[in-house]
């Protein structure tokens, strides 16, 4: 089993990560969890005291946002890395604010935490790949994920009773986790939790929201355009306002929450930088836009159809 991150989050997952994981992170491996000597459930009062201490001192170093309520040592032992043996401790956490984590601390290393949403992930690839797994949270805060979610969602203000969910990633900063939640009644969200900001909160974007800036969801239909719009309306709108653009191809990436106009990129050989357009349709008062590739990434709007 390994543990995977996206190595940025503006991708779509179907293109950029089969299973969860962070490349060349150093995390561990089937045959490393093998090896590890289990610690057993219902520890003692004392060994949950001694990893919560420890746990304390590991994520101040990653500065982890976790304000810790439990935490056990999952296992431990020694590892071969680069030819050598080097001792490791894997621990469980759980924090105030609903979020559970692994720890992994490794001699010399920094240490690595693994967020309850990707550990479930992981878990169920590889129980799909057939391979034995049991590597998933199980302290009582975090052993149901999807309760761990409704809570997330429910502490940033939208309630949602969860139907299913899907670990996104992690961005390349390592500040923010993403992760997709579908509710009960088909409305559908990206989740963002906080990594490494102690002071942060849970936030929620809709299915259109998170299009903006080139998150895809799968789980729930994210919001399908007005019935009247049209992509030939869309180009037409593009010419009308004077960009000299003849599209060889056309992505519809969704519509604003707030001003309601439609984001479409296109690519055209009139605008080698690419193209971002914000159009506004039946009615809209608000104005046209249109951004090259680079003026929109500051927006956090990624292109996908114009070489990088």
């Amino acid at each position: 089993m390994e543990f995977a991150f996206a190595q940025s989050v503006r991708s779509d997952p179907s293109t950029t990560m089969s299973t969860p994981g962070v490349p060349g992170a150093g995390m561990l491996s089937q045959a490393d969890v093998a090896k590890l000597n289990k610690t057993g459930a219902n520890q003692t009062v004392q060994a949950k005291a001694r990893a919560k201490v420890e746990v304390t001192k590991l994520a101040k170093i990653i500065n982890l946002a976790c304000d810790i309520t439990d935490a056990e040592l999952v296992g431990g032992g020694k590892i071969k890395q680069d030819g050598k043996l080097v001792n490791l401790n894997l621990y469980e956490i759980s924090c105030g604010s609903g979020m559970g984590y692994f720890l992994e601390s490794r001699e010399l290393q920094t240490p690595i935490a693994v967020s309850c949403f990707a550990a479930d992930a992981t878990h169920a690839a590889d129980i799909a790949r057939g391979e034995k797994s049991d590597f998933f949270c199980q302290l009582p805060a975090n052993k149901d994920v999807r309760i761990m979610a409704a809570s997330l969602m429910s502490s940033a203000g939208t309630a949602c009773a969860v139907d299913k969910f899907r670990w996104f990633g992690v961005t390349d900063s390592g500040q923010t986790e993403y992760t997709e939640v579908a509710c009960t009644n088909e409305k559908g969200y990206f989740l963002k939790t906080p990594r490494s900001d102690p002071t942060a909160q849970a936030t929620v974007m809709s299915c259109q929201e998170a299009a903006q800036r080139g998150l895809k969801c799968r789980l729930t239909d994210g919001g399908p355009l007005s019935a009247s719009m049209s992509k030939q309306a869309l180009l037409d709108s593009v010419k009308q306002n004077g960009i000299d653009c003849e599209p060889a191809k056309m992505r519809i990436i969704g519509r604003e929450s707030e001003s309601k106009r439609y984001v479409i990129e296109l690519q055209c050989p009139q605008q080698p930088q690419g193209l971002i357009a914000f159009i506004p349709l039946e009615g809209n008062t608000h104005k046209f836009e249109a951004l090259d590739c680079a003026t929109a990434a500051k927006e956090d709007i990624a292109c996908q159809l114009t070489p990088k």
